[in-house]
């Protein structure tokens, strides 16, 4: 019989391949900005910052783009993010996430929370599923699967939003400060609700993540 975390490593190989692959042969897709989370909480007492800019906003659909969170609980978050699109669009989240599976391989997490985009209603992001899966010398592969429902129009569906990004870890960053515990750059795809992945182009995707403690000296 063969052991799961046999058949979890041999996932985590395909999904690395896959991964790599899209990101070569996609060529129809444009740079842009907007990863979510994944699915590792930050820690109890910790803030984690995931921060994505558009410089000049170069971008034509780029976006200047942040998510806090704080770890009220080991597993659970409070999570907030901000963004401004390139076209002056604003929009705000909050919301809670609470990571329900941890172990060497794979983090999961589920979470619920509020969009409002300034001037075009609020949206609920309901269920959303986040996934990190570990791979060897702290790399990870992170994202997201969020469905988006329209709270004016009692709930439709708009649809949902998916992203898979490469989390490399950024050691020179850790030594800048002991209050910074752990610090990534993430490269990925991203596929907005409005997207039919089968039609449209996808987004490549950055983000620079940081986990830290004030307390920590």
């Amino acid at each position: 019989m063969i052991n799961i975390y046999q058949k979890i490593s041999t996932i985590k190989k395909i999904l690395v391949y896959t991964f790599f692959y899209s990101l070569i042969v996609s060529s129809n897709m444009v740079y842009a900005s907007g990863a979510y989370d994944k699915g590792t909480a930050a820690g109890k007492g910790n803030f984690e910052l995931n921060l994505t800019i558009n410089p000049f906003n170069l971008v034509s659909y780029g976006q200047n783009y942040g998510v806090l969170s704080y770890g009220i609980h080991d597993r659970v978050d409070i999570v907030s993010y901000y963004s401004m699109h390139k076209n002056g669009t604003q929009s705000y989240y909050f919301g809670g996430f609470y990571q329900f599976l941890t172990n060497n391989n794979l983090d999961l997490g589920t979470g619920v929370g509020i969009r409002k985009t300034i001037g075009n209603g609020n949206d609920l992001f309901f269920p959303q599923l986040l996934y990190n899966i570990k791979l060897s010398n702290n790399f990870t592969i992170g994202g997201s699967y969020v469905h988006v429902l329209d709270i004016e129009e009692k709930l439709k569906n708009k649809g949902s939003t998916i992203d898979v990004t490469f989390y490399t870890p950024l050691t020179t960053l850790k030594k800048i400060s002991p209050k910074i515990i752990e610090a990534y750059i993430g490269f990925g795809v991203f596929k907005n609700s409005s997207m039919d992945i089968g039609q449209d182009k996808l987004y490549l995707q950055y983000s620079l993540d940081m986990i830290f403690n004030f307390k920590n000296t």
